[in-house]
């Protein structure tokens, strides 16, 4: 198989793996509903949880975990010159946020690629996926979207750094800037609202409302 098809095969996985609407799926399977009608209007495991429970968030949030980790692994399958392929490993883990963001399944409305770029992460630096960690601190402020973007930030900080001093392919950053663009954007509204005082807290017990709001 020659390079290009490979890119392309990859690439192209990559996306749709990453497009799977896993948060949809679940909702529709457990109670026929769409999900992206009810609490934040996200289709993301945080309203999951926030609508459905816990057991049902557990699967979206592994599932979501899962694009990524196939997304990199993939490519990694059809090559057999993993050290020319970093690039490629890079850019199937972005795509595969990319995909989870704006997915061709559903209209292009999809999550905010936290746990699809979690699980990408973790295949290209594990030690880099430790500083993700830190959003884990920060949940004790109940505010998931704060310890979300703050654990992107720091995964992908570290990431670079470890690239930029050779610990790391230097191509990963090519996963790096993208995905934290990706994640930066789709987080624009909750940002707001953080700044404001109006953001939502995590709640304990699921709240299946109608959506008054889009995140």
């Amino acid at each position: 198989m020659n390079d290009a098809l490979i890119w392309a095969i990859s690439l192209s996985a990559a996306y749709l793996i990453g497009a799977i609407p896993n948060g949809l799926l679940a909702s529709r399977l457990w109670r026929g509903i769409d999900i992206r009608d009810y609490g934040s209007g996200g289709s993301g495991a945080t309203n999951v949880l926030r609508t459905l429970g816990k057991p049902a968030a557990a699967l979206v949030l592994a599932l979501d975990f899962a694009k990524g980790v196939i997304a990199v692994w993939l490519p990694r399958l059809l090559t057999d010159d993993a050290v020319s392929s970093h690039l490629l490993f890079a850019l199937c883990g972005s795509t595969a946020v990319a995909g989870h963001t704006w997915p061709i399944y559903v209209g292009f409305k999809g999550g905010k690629g936290i746990a699809t770029g979690w699980g990408a992460l973790l295949v290209l630096s594990p030690i880099a996926t430790l500083a993700t960690l830190l959003g884990t601190v920060i949940l004790i402020t109940r505010y998931v979207s704060l310890a979300s973007i703050l654990g992107a930030i720091s995964g992908v900080a570290a990431l670079i750094i470890l690239s930029l001093i050779g610990v790391q392919p230097i191509e990963y950053t090519a996963f790096g800037a993208p995905a934290i663009a990706f994640i930066l954007f789709r987080h624009i509204d909750n940002i707001r609202r953080l700044l404001r005082g109006r953001e939502r807290r995590l709640e304990t017990k699921p709240r299946p409302e109608r959506s008054s709001y889009r995140d």
